[in-house]
This record gives structure tokens, sequence and C-alpha cells, in this order.
């Protein structure tokens, strides 16, 4: 039981604290309102098949979101690291 509640708070933590990540990027124009909602949308999705037993569909669907989230995001660093004054 404690195991359980353990997980369930850091699933909490994390869904907390990627989607205040992505509500930043957004605000910071790293991704778009079409971008961002795949990567809701694959999320939805995931969960969805873990919840019918599907993990092979979940795994694809987090990769597809994880690939969304890095590619931006990752360019995104590099742009800006190349415009700070050293």
């Amino acid at each position: 039981m404690i195991l359980l509640r353990n997980l369930a708070f850091v699933a909490r933590f994390t869904t907390v604290d990627l989607a205040h990540q992505l509500r930043r990027d957004l605000e910071r124009g790293v991704f778009s309102k079409q971008t961002l909602g795949l990567i809701g949308v694959a999320i939805a999705v995931a969960v969805f098949a873990l919840g019918q037993g599907e993990w092979s569909v979940a795994v694809l669907s987090l990769l597809l979101a994880g690939f969304f989230t890095y590619g931006p995001a990752r360019a995104d660093r590099r742009w800006r690291d190349d415009r700070r004054v050293p």
C-alpha cells in the first residue's frame, strides 16, 4: 500500500512538473499550441492504453510525445546558448 502511494506521489509530481515546463515553454514560444495538443493527445492515448493493458501502444505513444517535446526544446536550448554573451 505504501509503495502504491509513493508511486502515485511520484506520478503526480512528474505530471505537475511536466505541465509547468511545457506551459513555460509555450509562453516563451518554443512550442506551438498544435504541438502541445499533439503531445497531450499522445499522453492521453498512453494513459488509456495502459488502462487497457496495451503496453506496446503506451510505450510508442510516450516515445512520440517525448520526440515532439525533446526536439524543439533541444533546438531552443542551443539557440539560447548561441545568443549568450560570454
